[in-house]
C-alpha cells in the first residue's frame, strides 16, 4: 500500500512539474517583437518629453533645485514628484531629473529612477551636444538602461531644426527577456523646438538600427516612413516601422494622422491590431504561437 501511495505521489509531482514547465514555456512564448517595439516607442516618448524640456530650460537657470527659481526654469513640464537639479550657470551643465520611487509621465507611464543630462552648450545652438544616462530607471514595471548622445545639426533647407541621436537601450522584462537596441536616428522639428512646453512639439523621426533579444536573436529595424508625433496627442499619428529577420519583414503602421490608440501590424499578408496604450495585440489570445523565437512566422 505504501508503495502504491508513493507511486501515485510521484506521478502527481511529475505532472505538477510538467504543468509548471508548460506554463513557463507559454509565458516565454508570448513575447513578441512588435509589442516590444510599441513599448520602446511609448517609454522613449515618456522620457523625451521631460528631457527636451530640461535641456531647453537648463540654459536659462542658475544652479537650483525645483521650486527655487520657478520663473526661470520650466518646472511646469515636470510631474510634481520629480526633482530637477541644475549643476551650474555655465557650460558644460549637468541636469538631473530624479523621479523617485514613482512618477507618472505625460503619457501615463509610471517611472522611477534618475536621468542625468549633460549639455555642452545651449541645446538650441547648432553644434550643441547632450548626453543622457539612465540610472536605476524603471518604466511601466520594466528596467531600462540607456546611454544616448544627441547633437543639434542645425537647420535643413526647409528651415527646420535637425537633432540627431545615437543610443544603446536595454530593456529587462519581468519574465527575464532582455532586448538591446543600438539605434541611430534623427528628428526634424517642425514646431515647438524653441519652447520649453512639450504640448506644442511636432516632429518627424527617421533612422533605425538593430534589436538583439536575449543576446542571441538579432532583428534589423528601420523607420520606413517617418514617424510623425504631435505631442498634443499621446500617440504617434503616422509612419511605418519595418522589422526584418532572415528574409521575413513585419511592418507596424501607425496610421494616417488620426489620434487613436491603434496601429496595424502586418506580416506575411496577415494584419493584426495592436493597442498603443497597453502595448499588446487586441487579439492577444491568438498570438502566443507567433512569438519572437520562431525561425519563421515570428511576430
Amino acid at each position: 500500500m505504501k508503495n502504491l501511495l508513493f507511486l501515485l505521489a510521484t506521478i502527481f509531482m511529475a505532472g505538477l512539474i510538467s504543468s509548471c514547465n508548460k506554463s513557463s514555456e507559454s509565458q516565454s512564448g508570448d513575447f513578441t517583437i512588435a509589442e516590444d517595439e510599441v513599448f520602446l516607442l511609448k517609454s522613449t516618448e515618456a522620457t523625451d518629453q521631460v528631457i527636451n524640456a530640461a535641456s531647453f530650460g537648463g540654459h536659462m537657470s542658475a544652479p537650483c533645485t525645483k521650486g527655487e527659481f520657478p520663473r526661470f526654469f520650466p518646472f511646469k513640464n515636470f510631474p510634481d514628484c520629480a526633482v530637477v537639479t541644475v549643476s551650474n550657470g555655465g557650460f558644460p551643465k549637468e541636469i538631473i531629473i530624479d523621479n523617485g520611487d514613482e512618477c507618472v509621465s505625460g503619457n501615463g507611464l509610471a517611472m522611477s529612477g534618475k536621468i542625468t543630462i549633460t549639455i555642452s552648450d545651449t541645446i538650441i545652438n547648432e553644434g550643441a551636444t547632450m548626453t543622457v544616462i539612465f540610472d536605476g530607471v524603471t518604466i511601466g514595471g520594466k528596467t531600462i538602461n540607456k546611454e544616448e548622445t544627441v547633437t543639434n545639426e542645425g537647420k535643413n533647407e526647409a528651415g527646420n531644426w535637425i537633432i540627431s541621436s545615437s543610443s544603446i537601450t536595454t530593456i529587462t522584462y519581468d519574465d527575464g527577456h532582455v532586448t538591446t537596441r543600438d539605434f541611430t536616428e534623427k528628428k526634424e522639428w517642425i514646431n515647438g523646438f524653441l519652447t520649453p512646453e512639450f504640448t506644442d512639439d511636432q516632429f518627424y523621426q527617421t533612422g533605425g538600427g538593430t534589436i538583439t533579444v536575449d543576446n542571441e536573436i538579432i532583428f534589423s529595424r528601420t523607420i520606413k516612413e517617418p514617424l510623425y508625433t504631435d505631442r498634443s496627442c499621446r500617440y504617434i499619428l503616422s509612419g511605418i516601422v519595418e522589422i526584418t529577420r532572415d528574409g521575413e519583414t513585419m511592418a507596424i503602421d501607425f496610421g494616417d494622422g488620426e489620434c487613436d490608440n491603434i496601429a496595424n501590424v502586418t506580416k506575411n499578408g496577415v494584419t493584426e491590431e495592436i493597442e498603443l496604450n497597453s502595448g499588446h495585440f487586441k487579439n492577444g489570445d491568438k498570438m502566443p504561437n507567433k512569438n519572437f523565437k520562431k525561425p519563421k512566422g515570428w511576430w
